[in-house]
């Protein structure tokens, strides 16, 4: 069996959309823009099988109806509750999908930064992966836009608790400026320095 390999490719300014991939086949993670996606894919020789969306900003979606016109057999998954125009297969927690035939994900809802946000928990052999879009970043966690503190609470909680080995896979490049934030709180903070 391939390994399996998970590669960002930088899109906008500083997201994030992650590419997971057998060395043949292809999963991509909010897909903003499908443009490096393509290139990517084309680079890499790889076919895309799968998109995984966790929520609907147009950074995380932007990509999606182009990706489809080109590949129309392509299998997305997105949030049962968020808006969006595109065909895909709505799924919320508790669900478990096959993402690809090699691959399976759970999915938790993670409601702060939107509503609906979700995100795609792995587990492959002995690795556990986290693609937890706008809802925890290196340093820091998402913006609120329409979910309450109390809810983001919960779901950041709710990810505390996976197992401490998980490999998160956030979706912004924030981590400098998080920790620049959090020194003006906590000066002396020696993890920070």
């Amino acid at each position: 069996q391939a390994q399996i390999q998970i590669i960002p490719i930088p899109a906008f300014q500083d997201n994030y959309i992650w590419l997971i991939h057998n060395g043949d086949k292809a999963i991509v993670v909010d897909p903003g823009d499908a443009t490096p996606v393509l290139e990517t894919l084309r680079q890499l020789q790889l076919k895309l099988e799968t998109i995984l969306i966790t929520h609907h900003h147009h950074d995380h979606i932007g990509g999606v109806n182009t990706l489809l016109a080109k590949l129309p057999h392509l299998k997305v998954f997105a949030p049962r509750l968020e808006p969006l125009s595109f065909t895909h297969t709505p799924v919320s927690e508790p669900d478990t999908i096959a993402c690809t035939d090699w691959l399976k994900a759970s999915v938790l809802d993670l409601p702060g930064h939107t509503l609906g946000h979700i995100a795609f928990y792995i587990e492959h052999q002995q690795q556990k992966w986290l693609f937890c879009g706008d809802t925890l970043f290196g340093a820091g966690c998402g913006r609120l836009f329409e979910g309450t503190p109390s809810q983001m609470m919960a779901s950041l909680q709710k990810l505390a608790a996976l197992d401490i080995n998980t490999q998160v896979y956030c979706t912004h490049e924030y981590t400098l400026h998080n920790i620049n934030f959090a020194l003006t709180l906590e000066p002396d903070n020696t993890a920070l320095i």
